[in-house]
């Protein structure tokens, strides 16, 4: 398990020091080095072509979702296609949500529209867009973009090859012919999620938190006056750093993502609604009389108060990532009602252009819109109307594995404080996320997700909530979204909760982050652990024991070489011919075996096997690519997503050891080398006082112990 905790006060930015890729040192996606491939490539006077995201229809996808013909589609560089006598160019006099128009041929207008809001935010797209690349004396068809993907920063490097249908560009188009930031960016998302089909449908909220590693919540525009106007100071007091987009839709939209009713009612337990039809949006759209798109995704770029002969009006900006078209009410580009206006306002506000961005008043938007959504690295726009107080966010890393049971989930405990209680507010904003590469993984579509928050009188936070715990009442018919990722605030009372994050299909097992955030800092407790479940486990342990153990009884060093050549690799897909040699079957018999016997008896053995399971889902989530290998910032993911931590001289020590001559690390000898780290941060454990009150420090310990 893997825990992250930081301390987040507005109106910094987010104050985290995540243990995988961060913005500083970003995880290389797919092992692509940008530099290194960069300066190969200029130094041999050739241009980079990507095999991990290959210019041919497996990049494309199926094309069954994007109806078009997938024979006919080119892939160009700028060079072989812009207008003659121009040079491209990455960005072309600066950044603006009106370089972009979506295609009418991908329905992506959910990330076109994020990718638009962080326009006006030149600092986070600064972040995720290196300033180290263009077409000038460096181009070597190489660009690279950073992006958030389950608790960590990944840069993704692609080539600027891109799908052309009938002599024009396939999918996003830049307004400036010559300007390719959003061609490009498009296309590192594409990689991430696995295809531009993948960009076919989603939500405005899975490409805010890929483009800012900020946590989103979506609130329902049909409630009550009241609610809406509490919505309003919400999103006109905002902080400059918050991202907004909304949907509109006129049909039952009910947003996964969502938060509780304004004003906010105390719950003890709390269900999720079921999640509503993703955003695709493309040509077959109706536009309808009033100017609008049916279901379509908007960015909201501003709000804006102003005094009237008799009152004020209360109005909002928006931009249509088509690029075009527009608002036909009340405060649209031409309406009398800025005549209303002093000079001053009208000058500051109105501009007629057909440029898609317009001005509705706030009463139409609240009744036209269905739902709109808020972005930022803290939920601080939760805070409106009362003064800005800390969020402290924990960042937890899990699996689901396949189980019968409901209380076989992982399960969490958050303490609430009498001190955090609000009356009208949010306290606790809890975020479950799976894997982007799910959808791909599992079919085309996400698995069902969901999480519960129980209320507990009194709890030993050393052990999960047993079985008996969740009867019917507690636990009725579960409820699960098919999206990437849940959000949702509440304000709980003081005391004590366990959160469990679940999937419906408890036959899939699959990777998940589950994000915290509360007022007081230190307030989350993992209640679930390995030892503690192996007691609902061990039957399969034990056939395979009873199988390779001499006599049924105990396994020597030979035994278990072959039980694990036999058993445990084959379960690997992609083991590349490794094997199990007897130097290192004895090694992790020597793990499991502190009283130094040199045999192994059934406890220590289903220890050991859980140890390995472990072990081989972390290597196969994290080696998304097969290749059988993790290089060094990889292994160092595993040893925290193990939960253990270790410093920059251990890690080297353990690539040394346990590496080849490139310094990669292959399956068995990753197995090997786990099980010596666990064995060794066990032992230290079992010898001190939690580690204190020795003459030796960990550290020391444990390199001694390789």
């Amino acid at each position: 398990m893997n825990t992250s905790r930081s301390i987040l006060q507005p109106p910094s930015p987010l104050q985290i020091n995540p243990r995988n890729g961060t913005l500083e040192n970003p995880r290389k996606f797919h092992n692509q080095d940008f530099n290194v491939l960069r300066d190969g490539h200029l130094k041999k006077r050739t241009l980079f072509v990507d095999e991990a995201f290959p210019s041919n229809l497996k990049s494309i996808g199926s094309g069954k979702d994007l109806d078009i013909n997938t024979r006919n589609i080119e892939w160009k560089r700028p060079q072989e296609f812009i207008p003659h006598g121009k040079r491209p160019q990455l960005i072309v006099d600066g950044t603006s949500l009106f370089d972009i128009s979506q295609s009418k041929r991908l329905g992506d207008c959910w990330f076109l529209c994020a990718m638009g809001s962080l326009t006006l935010k030149p600092k986070l797209l600064q972040n995720i867009m290196p300033g180290d690349q263009e077409y000038d004396a460096k181009y070597a068809g190489i660009f690279h973009f950073k992006l958030w993907h389950l608790g960590e920063w990944v840069d993704i490097v692609i080539d600027d090859m891109l799908p052309f249908l009938n002599g024009e560009l396939l999918y996003v188009r830049p307004s400036s012919a010559n300007e390719f930031w959003p061609c490009l960016l498009e296309k590192a998302y594409a990689k991430l999620l696995g295809s531009y089909q993948n960009l076919h449908w989603g939500f405005p909220e899975e490409a805010f938190v890929n483009l800012t590693g900020g946590i989103t919540m979506t609130f329902d525009l049909r409630g009550e006056q009241l609610q809406r106007n509490q919505l309003w100071h919400m999103i006109s007091k905002a902080s400059p750093d918050t991202l907004m987009a909304c949907v509109y839709g006129k049909k039952e939209v009910t947003p996964r993502n969502r938060s509780m009713s304004l004003p906010l009612v105390q719950k003890e337990a709390l269900d999720f609604r079921r999640g509503s039809v993703p955003i695709s949006y493309i040509s077959d759209n109706p536009v309808l009389s009033n100017g609008l798109v049916q279901s379509h995704a908007y960015c909201v770029t501003g709000t804006a108060q102003v005094p009237l002969k008799n009152g004020f009006a209360k109005l909002i900006r928006l931009w249509n990532p088509w690029g075009q078209g527009e608002w036909r009410g009340a405060w649209n580009d031409k309406s009398p009602s800025w005549k209303e206006l002093r000079e001053e306002d009208r000058m500051r506000l109105q501009r007629v252009r057909d440029d898609g961005e317009f001005w509705m008043p706030w009463e139409d938007f609240s009744l036209e819109f269905s739902i709109i959504i808020l972005c930022n690295h803290i939920p601080d726009f939760l805070d409106w109307g009362e003064q800005q107080r800390r969020w402290y966010r924990t960042m937890l890393w899990s699996r689901w594995t396949k189980n019968d049971i409901f209380s076989s989930n992982p399960q969490y405990m958050i303490t609430v404080k009498s001190s955090d209680e609000v009356n009208i507010g949010y306290n606790v904003v809890i975020s479950l996320m799976q894997s982007s590469r799910n959808r791909e993984k599992f079919g085309g579509q996400w698995l069902p997700i969901g999480f519960k928050i129980f209320k507990v009188e009194s709890q030993d936070t050393s052990e999960p909530l047993p079985p008996s715990f969740f009867n019917r009442e507690r636990l009725p018919k579960l409820e699960a979204c098919r999206q990437r990722d849940i959000t949702m605030g509440c304000g709980l009372a003081a005391g004590k909760y366990v959160v469990v994050p679940y999937t419906t299909e408890r036959e899939k097992e699959a990777t998940f982050l589950l994000q915290i955030f509360l007022r007081s800092k230190d307030c989350v407790i993992e209640l679930s652990s390995v030892e503690k479940s192996l007691e609902h486990e061990t039957k399969p342990q034990e056939i395979v024991f009873r199988r390779y153990a001499t006599k049924g009884v105990i396994l020597n060093a030979w035994d278990l070489q072959r039980c694990l050549n036999e058993v445990f690799i084959k379960e690997f897909p992609y083991p590349y011919g490794v094997q199990f040699t007897i130097d290192g079957s004895r090694g992790l018999l020597a793990s499991m075996d502190p009283a130094g016997k040199g045999k192994l008896e059934l406890e220590n053995f289903c220890h050991l096997w859980r140890y390995l399971t472990q072990f081989k889902n972390i290597f196969a989530d994290i080696d998304s690519q097969r290749c059988g290998f993790l290089n060094s910032m990889e292994l160092r993911k595993a040893v925290n997503r193990a939960g253990l931590n270790i410093s920059n001289d251990l890690l080297n020590r353990m690539v040394a050891r346990f590496g080849d001559y490139e310094e990669k690390v292959n399956f068995v000898d990753y197995l090997l080398c786990m099980a010596r780290l666990k064995a060794a941060s066990k032992t230290f454990m079992m010898l001190t006082d939690n580690g204190k009150g020795v003459y030796i420090n960990q550290e020391k310990w444990m390199m001694l112990m390789f």
